[in-house]
């Protein structure tokens, strides 16, 4: 469960040039907010966004799965 310090450097820098992203440790991981708003995690250096019923048909179609 651990993140390494590089990977999240690199997730923080990419989100980063879409909007504000800011990072808190988590249960091991690091959650991933924007406004606020909790978007995504990083767990074992893989990052999982988060998805709803209104948005899990774009993820699907690119392939994407849910985590397990």
């Amino acid at each position: 469960m651990a993140v390494s310090a590089r990977y999240r450097e690199f997730v923080l820098e990419q989100l980063s040039r879409v909007a504000p992203v800011t990072a808190r440790s988590m249960f091991g991981g690091v959650g991933l907010y924007s406004g606020g708003v909790f978007f995504g995690l990083i767990d074992d250096d893989t990052l999982y966004l988060k998805t709803d019923d209104s948005t899990r048909g774009d993820f699907e179609a690119r392939g994407m799965g849910p985590f397990m």
